[in-house]
């Protein structure tokens, strides 16, 4: 048979071959059963269940005899206890004083301290750049090109009276000055590597000397902003900051959040912990004083509803203190350096500041209630005013000493030196030394806690993260913190006895003791009130505006029909700084618009100014633009004076802008004075 014959064999008749396969299998296997021997011949059900029930029966029989002996007494016991009630005579004791117990009263036992809520809550919002941890330390920014010299502004100058130049009664500022401009130099342009003691700093022109360019006189090929406008986190700087991690390097980022600060009234909660623990049994200053642990932030949007109309499932949470813990140590390259004394603040409810960049960012890190200034240094003020008040003395009432009277100083009379007070301070000293060591490692009980302790907390905006807060969108907080339970400490060894709890205390302690025996895991956070509601935040937009002067324009003044009508040929003017923040490159572009007039808007394109926020250096983008929808609505002042005679003297500007988010907001020119001559570059400009 040839192979196509065979294949068509098994194509029609394959299936077939294995039914049959089967169907002879299930012969196989049904033979086999039918030869298998019964087995109720050998093993019978009737048999098998007597067999049970006499071992059930043997099973309940009593087998004390062959398990226990009887037991046989080996003392009396009628004779023992007929011993111990014998009556013992009172007297044989002989005590000196009798004691009569007192029961334990309710005010003595342990009660749980009231935790009042958080006070003075308050937000803002921010757009700043500061310093993430990055694999390689690469950003835009710092390929951009440096930004070229910018042009003098023409400025007429008005003769100066002339000044006597005799050195005699001339100040080191004048002297110096008049030495630079004999030798042709002008002091606005002095380097600080080359002033003298005595000379101010301040006479340097911004941008003209970079960070890494100080004190060497050699004028580098880039703008960089001067090192003293830099008010924020110095990311080269390990100072303030934690260490970099292993093979990260800081690079900027946009941060754009909400930040909040309030204060917890620590005085009134230490109190309260006294009141309820000090008389306690057991009581230890270890456990029994508060001790912040967490804290926790909700949100509630209020762009379409009024706080009051706010319910429970309105709040959001939206942190903790594990999750700024996280994001300082993982994503922040550091932190700013603290402005708020130790006293004032605890790690556990006060958020580290993030790096911001060249920025001021004690606006959002301090609080109005808390102090700049430690206890330490507030007392030693105290004592300082103190010594330097002299009282009057009568010159009636003076009288020589006697210099043969005992104790009389000689030699060393004229010093005023006291030895008594001398001695003692060094008493003081050397105790203070000794105990130094013994003292560090106890906690003892503060006698005299602050007023309050600071919490602070921010709220960033993140790309792609539901509970981010939105532009255009206004958000109230509220905060609440925890601290350990005295009454159900962390520490299982430090866990009071029952006995000295009260009532409802023992109640609640029950419950979590149980709870944390299922859970193998022990609650000791107690939370206290939710604070009361912020004021409405919401995000800023990415332009900070800052008026300059105004220049006003003098009317002709007509007569028509017997009426005077002022004749103006050109509206007023006024110079405004835009402190745009540029997203792209994480970093501040400033952008002098100067001539605006009413109605003009505040947007901009074309080639801008870029700081980079690391190393201060001044870049250059092109085709920048911004688009904003602020306009300027009003202008005024720039008028001369009429208090004085001199025409350099006029009222301060003030310009009216509708802004973004379709309000009204007034900016003055005293006001913005620093941050406009700042970042307009003012004295490199000339003006």
């Amino acid at each position: 048979m040839d192979t196509d014959k065979i294949k068509d064999f098994f194509i029609h008749h394959g299936e077939k071959m294995v039914v049959g396969l089967v169907v002879l299998a299930s012969a196989w296997m049904v033979y086999g059963g039918l030869s298998m021997p019964d087995m109720t011949e050998e093993q019978d059900p009737d048999t098998l269940v007597s067999e049970a029930k006499q071992v059930r029966a043997s099973i309940d029989d009593d087998h004390s005899e062959q398990i226990i002996p009887d037991r046989e007494p080996t003392f009396d016991i009628d004779a023992e206890l007929a011993k111990k009630n014998e009556y013992v005579a009172y007297e044989t004791y002989n005590p000196d004083k009798t004691w009569i117990p007192i029961p334990l009263s309710e005010s003595t036992r342990r009660q749980d301290p009231t935790l009042l809520p958080p006070r003075a809550l308050r937000t803002s919002g921010h757009i700043e750049s500061y310093a993430v941890l990055s694999s390689n330390g690469n950003y835009r920014a710092k390929d951009l090109e440096p930004a070229e010299k910018l042009e003098m502004v023409e400025k007429k100058k008005k003769p100066k009276p002339k000044k006597s130049r005799s050195r005699r009664g001339m100040g080191m500022d004048d002297m110096a000055e008049m030495e630079m401009e004999m030798m042709g130099m002008d002091p606005g342009m002095m380097d600080p590597g080359m002033m003298g003691p005595g000379m101010d700093p301040g006479m340097m022109g911004p941008g003209m000397m970079g960070p890494d360019m100080m004190g060497t006189g050699v004028m580098g090929p880039t703008r960089s902003l001067a090192p003293e406008y830099n008010f924020g986190y110095r990311a080269n700087s390990s100072s303030g900051g934690m260490s970099m991690r292993e093979g990260k390097q800081p690079v900027p980022q946009s941060a754009w959040f909400i930040a909040g600060t309030a204060v917890i009234p620590h005085k009134e909660i230490a109190e309260s912990y006294k009141a309820a623990l000090f008389d306690a049994d057991g009581f230890l200053p270890q456990r029994d004083q508060p001790f912040y642990f967490n804290y926790e932030i909700q949100r509630a949007n209020v762009t379409k509803k009024s706080v009051d109309e706010l319910v429970e499932e309105d709040w959001v949470l939206i942190g903790s203190r594990e999750s700024d813990l996280k994001r300082a140590a993982f994503v922040w390259a550091g932190y700013a350096p603290e402005l708020v004394p130790i006293d004032y603040r605890d790690l556990n409810v006060t958020g580290y500041i993030p790096p911001i960049l060249l920025s001021d960012y004690s606006d959002f890190a301090l609080h109005p209630l808390i102090p700049m200034e430690s206890r330490r240094e507030i007392e030693d003020k105290i004592l300082y005013e103190e010594s330097q008040q002299v009282e009057e003395i009568n010159p009636d009432e003076m009288t020589l000493a006697d210099p043969n009277a005992t104790g009389a100083m000689t030699g060393m009379g004229d010093m005023g030196m006291d030895y008594s007070m001398m001695d003692m301070s060094m008493d003081m000293d050397m105790g203070m030394s000794m105990g130094m060591g013994v003292a560090a490692g106890l906690q003892t009980l503060d006698e005299n806690p602050v007023e309050y302790k600071l919490m602070r907390f921010y709220d960033f905006a993140r790309r792609g993260d539901k509970l981010s807060p939105l532009p255009g969108q206004k958000y109230v907080y509220r905060i609440r913190y925890a601290v350990q339970d005295p009454n159900f400490p962390a520490n299982p060894l430090q866990q009071p006895k029952s006995a000295t709890l009260g009532a409802d205390v023992y109640a609640r302690v029950q419950g979590l003791m149980l709870k944390a025996e299922e859970t193998k895991k022990r609650d000791f956070q107690r939370w206290s009130p939710w604070s009361e509601a912020s004021p409405p935040a919401e995000l800023p937009t990415l332009s900070n505006l800052y008026a300059g002067p105004v220049e006003p324009v003098r009317p002709r003044t007509f007569s028509v029909a017997g009426k005077k009508v002022d004749y103006f040929k050109a509206p007023p003017k006024v110079d405004l700084l835009n402190f745009a923040h540029n997203a792209t490159y994480a970093a501040p572009m400033p952008l002098w618009l100067n001539g605006r007039t009413e109605g003009s808007s505040l947007s901009y394109k074309g080639t801008a100014d870029i700081i980079d926020p690391l190393n201060l250096q001044i870049k250059k983008v092109e085709e920048a633009e911004v688009l904003s929808t602020s306009t300027v609505i009003d202008l005024e002042g720039g008028n001369p004076l009429s208090i004085v005679e001199d025409d350099e003297l006029t009222e301060p500007g003030m310009v009216l802008i509708f802004d973004e988010y379709g309000g009204l907001q007034v900016q003055e020119e005293v006001q913005d004075q620093e941050k406009y001559r700042i970042y307009s570059f003012a004295k490199e400009r000339g003006i």
